[in-house]
């Protein structure tokens, strides 16, 4: 009996000390911040994904540190997790800590972000196509006439680059008498965007769109448009469940849903089957959505313009349908759409 119950313990006390990976998968996430309120709705959902697919999720916060976010790669490298997800600050600077990581055998997805490191997996979103049909939605309902501008990231993003691109490119080749009166960067900040749409109603008076590679940026220009008694229309990115009101009324012609709570799920589902050996595309493209009101859609569609979308209630049930959009039931082409 006592050699059974030393066998029992011994048994325990090797388990208690073999590592993490042996026992589980885990998964190990460097984030820019884990304060904003996108990355918080990340975490959420992601935890819900990481219980849908049998792992272990750790989160890691970088504080907006480079030298932080690198120690915490190397962190996750030592310790032999089974994938490691990184939202890079800086997609260059990451680059040797993920060519270290992806050499000791450690899957690497780099989120929202086209890093060129060799053997990472890149999560990204068809920017280019959903910016350029946000650009095809103003420049119809504007008749093809007027003056437009674009509030966007950062020069360098990935993200707001693509998008950036994709929204100049359809105005230049299908609205050559839209006049695109002014490109901001604006790091992402309302009080820029606030900035940047008061200056632009002082500065053309005739100005009758502004379309944002991000919804927060919308908002701020319409606290400035509403004060200043002017009637701009808008195109977005996101999906943000702020944005109804401005969807509902006709004043956002388009948005784009992608979603905080999609995008964490997403993420972890992605990392989940690439450390349970899953072949997937190096570059993967989130599955998005088209979001106006049926009114504005019958206008469009009257003007030339048709699209499948869906509208503010279903933006808000499909913003947390992440499990049945992304789940482990699915195949792996799910992870994906075409590009």
């Amino acid at each position: 009996m006592r050699r059974i119950i030393e066998t029992s313990v011994l048994f325990a006390a090797l388990t208690m000390a073999m590592p993490a990976s042996a026992q589980e998968k885990v998964l190990g996430l460097a984030a820019i911040d884990l304060q904003n309120s996108f990355f918080v709705r990340m975490k959420e959902a992601g935890d819900v994904a990481a219980a849908d697919y049998g792992v272990r999720s750790t989160w890691q916060s970088a504080e907006g540190s480079l030298e932080k976010q690198v120690a915490i790669i190397e962190n996750f490298i030592n310790q032999g997790v089974s994938a490691i997800l990184i939202d890079p600050l800086d997609k260059n600077a990451v680059v040797p800590v993920i060519q270290k990581a992806t050499a000791a055998g450690i899957p690497v997805i780099t989120m929202g972000n086209k890093v060129e490191a060799g053997d990472n997996h890149s999560t990204l979103y068809p920017d280019y196509e959903n910016m350029g049909m946000v650009a095809r939605a103003i420049g119809t309902s504007l008749g093809g006439q007027g003056q437009v501008a674009l509030l966007v990231g950062s020069r360098g993003n990935f993200v707001s680059d693509t998008r950036e691109k994709g929204f100049v490119d359809t105005m230049e080749k299908e609205f050559p008498d839209i006049e695109v009166v002014g490109i901001l960067p604006t790091d992402w900040d309302a009080a820029k965007a606030t900035n940047a749409a008061q200056t632009w109603l002082t500065t053309y008076p005739e100005l009758s769109a502004i379309a944002c590679i991000s919804d927060s940026l919308c908002l701020a220009a319409d606290s400035v448009a509403n004060a200043l008694g002017s009637e701009l229309i808008y195109g977005g990115y996101d999906g943000d469940a702020e944005m109804k009101e401005l969807i509902d009324s006709g004043k956002m012609v388009m948005d784009v849903l992608t979603g905080a709570y999609r995008v964490g799920y997403w993420n972890i589902a992605v990392a989940a089957r690439l450390a349970d050996d899953q072949d997937l595309p190096k570059d993967l493209y989130m599955p998005t959505y088209f979001v106006t009101s049926d009114e504005t859609a019958e206008k469009l569609k009257a003007a030339g313009m048709e699209f499948d979308y869906i509208d503010t209630e279903r933006q808000a049930a499909e913003a947390q349908n992440y499990t049945e959009q992304l789940g482990p039931t699915l195949p792996a082409s799910a992870m994906t759409v075409s590009q």
